[in-house]
């Protein structure tokens, strides 16, 4: 038998084997190490985010049961932003605000980054605001206001509606108010093109065909809306219904006009034979009678009302201080001011610090009319909630904000809602100014019903409660106007008339 003999393998083979595998291994893990280095990396410039400028975000209670209010602001050199959002105790409503916050900044930042491409030395301004409105239901209507300018000759607009019922987390819908009745809708379309077509500072740029298409009786149509006691509001887009010029178009219906069309829980509270019917609201406001006052309250009668004439109607020296709050806005502090300069008259405007920093020229214009500019809190929190610091900060930070923006020495001062206390009281020597006539403009968002309040309330020495922040109250402040002046008032700061009576 053939014995067989294996060839031994020469030592070089080995090697050579070992060594590919040693380079192989290192060749795997090198890249290994540079893909996770890519990874972990930043990413490029042009997608790093473009407000690289710390964001401060603070939260404080509103005066609202169950609802925060959150401010972030950025003081970018290019990409500024002051915005303001509720939030609440319920997850779906702060998810759907935060996704409407986020779209909101995104975009913003998108046309910036654009802008600035272009080699546009513009800077940008996103200011989103939000007003409360609330329903005897219980539901709370959050109209968001986005305020923005990315370059170009204007600024834009957009209005948002956001419900919330904090008890039970229910965000109502128009379907909702409405009863899902489409009948409803219909007579609801109805009174919206009426409303449209004989609003005389509208009449010039509506859009006929496009009011036809947009206030069809589609439930989408009117998703758009907030609910108060007095009325139902409708908010359509710049463009949307009408030129540019007259921004986002509002239409406020009175409750009294279409409660008959409302789901059970949002009817009027008073429905019987006692209840005002329409009727009796046109017979009233021929006659002046039943026209809605403020009701006794320690915030809102913070003058003695037995030194005011005792109800005199004599004209001889009669005096009113026109006041407005929670601005100063781009565009409708600017319409005030030429209303005011075409009657000659001064105002107090008690003013935001929070909205001083962002808008400091419209400031700047208020001051250089000779109007007087007074405080009203940074962020307009119920100051009788908070600590002594967060106070102090309030205060200090908008008085040293509006010095320092229009040079304008600050000695008045309007706590948020008319809220004070002893402890509010020690953190400022600012002379403390509430009011004894509230047009309630923030409410009923109407013009004529901002006159009726002045009609009914004012008396020599009065000082009157209103907002630079709100369409209507720039619209309807002409006629409040003509209307004092008729009737014999001069129009003096609060300084003024502070000054007079002592």
């Amino acid at each position: 038998m053939k014995k067989t003999h294996r060839k031994r393998r020469s030592s070089w083979i080995d090697i050579t084997f070992s060594i590919a595998i040693i380079f192989l291994t290192v060749a795997a893990i090198y890249l290994i190490s540079q893909t996770t280095k890519n990874e972990a990396a930043p990413l490029p410039d042009k997608k790093k985010s473009s407000a690289s400028t710390p964001v401060l975000v603070d939260t404080i209670d509103s005066n609202y049961p169950g609802i925060k209010i959150v401010t972030e602001t950025s003081n970018d050199t290019y990409f500024p932003f002051a915005i303001q959002y509720p939030q609440s105790l319920h997850n779906p409503f702060n998810d759907e605000i935060a996704g409407y916050i986020k779209n909101a900044k995104q975009s913003y930042l998108a046309a910036m980054e654009e802008s600035k491409r272009q080699n546009s030395k513009h800077k940008g301004e996103l200011n989103i605001s939000f007003e409360t409105l609330s329903h005897h239901s219980g539901n709370y209507s959050f109209v968001l206001i986005d305020g923005r300018f990315v370059g170009g000759a204007n600024g834009t607009t957009e209005i948002r509606s956001f419900h919330l019922n904090p008890k039970t987390g229910h965000s109502a819908t128009i379907e909702d108010v409405l009863g899902n009745d489409l009948k409803s809708l219909e007579k609801i379309s109805t009174l919206v093109r009426e409303h449209l077509h004989n609003d005389s500072e509208l009449k010039d740029y509506l859009f006929t065909e496009d009011v036809a298409v947009k206030t069809a009786p589609i439930w989408k149509n009117f998703s758009n809306f907030a609910l108060t006691d007095e009325s139902i509001i409708f908010y359509f887009d710049e463009y949307e219904l009408a030129a540019g010029a007259v921004g986002p178009t509002i239409v406020p219906i009175p409750i009294i006009d279409v409660n008959e069309l409302l789901a059970s829980e949002f009817k009027m509270k008073r429905i019987g034979k006692d209840a005002t019917t329409k009727e009796d609201k046109q017979k009233d406001s021929e006659t002046g009678e039943n026209e809605e006052t403020t009701p006794p309250d320690e915030t809102n009668s913070p003058t003695d009302q037995d030194d005011k004439d005792n109800g005199q109607t004599e004209s001889v020296g009669k005096k009113v201080a026109l006041t407005f709050d929670d601005g100063p806005d781009p565009k409708v502090t600017m319409q005030i001011l030429a209303t005011l300069e075409k009657y000659e008259a001064k105002a107090t405007f008690f003013m935001l610090g929070s909205r001083v920093e962002f808008y400091p020229q419209i400031a700047k214009n208020v001051q250089e009319a000779g109007h007087e500019l007074a405080n009203h809190s940074w962020n307009h929190p119920d100051l009788t909630k908070q600590g002594v610091e967060k106070i102090r900060s309030e205060i200090n930070d908008t008085s040293a904000i509006i010095e320092k923006v229009t040079g304008a020495k600050v000695t008045g001062f309007r706590p948020p809602y008319g809220a004070v206390n002893k402890t509010v009281r020690a953190q400022s020597n600012l002379n403390i100014v509430l009011w004894d006539v509230d047009t309630l403009d923030w409410k009923h968002r109407n013009p004529v019903k901002l006159l009726q309040n002045v009609k009914a309330q004012t008396r020599n020495g009065s000082i009157i409660l209103m907002h630079d922040i709100h369409q209507s109250t720039a619209d309807g402040l002409d006629a409040v106007l003509a209307y004092l002046h008729g009737e014999g008032y001069s129009f003096v700061t609060v300084a003024e008339l502070e000054s007079s009576s002592d």
